[in-house]
C-alpha cells in the first residue's frame, strides 16, 4: 500500500501554541536556535541535515516537532509529521513517496525497536531522503544506542546527526510557560494562578493548555480577569 505524500500532509492550521515562540526553552533554548537555523538554511546549504531529539515525557519534544513544521510552512517548505504511535500498526510502505518532502519529522521513534519491517523501512527511507536541502528530525525517549534497535545499520544512521538531550520541564518551568502562552494571546495570567493550576490539575502541558483555552473563553464571556476564585468557579475546583 502506497500513500501519496499530500494525503498525509499536515493541515494548514497547526496548533497555534505549538511554535518556537511559545516554546519555553530554559536550558533547551539551544535546540530551538539549532532547528530554526537548519530550516532557514535548508535551501541555501548544499547538505542534508538530520537532528535527533532525545528526552522523556514532559520534555517538549513533540512541541519542537510541531514548531519545526510550522516554521517550515512559513518558509514555503513542504513538510509532514508522523507519530509512530499512530502508524506503527500500518504498513511501512506509507513511507514511499515521502522523500519528495523538504522536511520530515517523526515522533515516538522508540516504538520501531525490534520491529524488523519498520526498522528496515526507516533505514531505507533515511538513505533515500539523504539529499542536499532535506531536513530530517526524529524524536525518541532514549539515545540511539539505548533504543534496542536490532538493525545495526539503522542504529548507526541514527547516530550520524546532531543529537540533543532535552531536559524535562519542572513545575516552575511549566508555570512560566503557561504565563508566556497566556501573554501571547493577550491574556493576563499571574504566576500565582499558573502554580495553582499545577497543584490542582494534571501536570501534562497539553492538558494545561486546554484548560488555559477554557479559562480564556470564560474570561471573555464573563468579562472577568483570571484569578484563583475565578479559576475555582470556572473549573469547579
Amino acid at each position: 500500500m502506497t500513500i501519496e505524500p499530500m494525503q498525509m500532509a499536515l493541515p494548514v492550521t497547526l496548533p497555534d501554541d505549538e511554535t518556537f515562540s511559545s516554546y519555553f526553552g530554559g536550558e533547551n533554548s539551544q535546540v530551538v536556535m539549532h532547528l530554526e537555523s537548519v530550516l532557514e538554511k535548508s535551501k541555501q546549504d548544499n547538505k542534508f541535515e538530520f537532528t535527533y531529539l532525545c528526552g522523556l515525557a514532559e520534555s517538549g519534544k513533540s512541541h519542537l516537532l510541531y514548531a519545526s513544521c510550522v516554521k517550515a510552512q512559513e518558509l514555503g517548505l513542504s513538510t509532514i509529521l508522523l507519530t509512530m504511535s499512530d502508524i506503527i500498526d500500518l504498513s511501512p510502505d506509507l513511507l514511499f513517496g515521502l522523500e519528495s518532502m523538504d522536511v520530515l519529522c517523526i515522533d515516538d521513534l522508540q516504538l520501531v525497536a525490534q520491529n524488523p519491517k519498520w526498522e528496515k523501512a526507516l533505514f531505507n527511507f533515511y538513505n533515500r531522503f539523504n539529499e542536499s536541502g532535506k531536513v530530517l528530525i526524529f524524536a525518541a525517549d532514549l539515545l540511539p544506542d539505548m533504543l534496542n534497535i536490532a538493525l545495526p545499520d539503522l542504529e548507526s544512521r541514527l547516530k550520524w546527526g546532531t543529537t540533543f538531550q532535552i531536559r524535562s520541564m519542572s513545575d516552575d518551568d511549566k508555570a512560566e510557560a503557561l504565563v508566556k502562552r497566556a501573554k501571547m494571546r493577550g491574556l493576563e495570567l499571574s504566576l500565582e494562578c499558573a502554580r495553582f493550576l499545577l497543584t490542582r490539575l494534571s501536570r501534562d502541558m497539553r492538558a494545561l493548555v486546554d484548560v488555559l483555552n477554557k479559562l480564556d473563553h470564560a474570561s471573555i464571556v464573563q468579562q472577568r480577569k483570571i484569578t484563583i476564585p475565578f479559576i475555582k468557579t470556572t473549573l469547579n475546583l
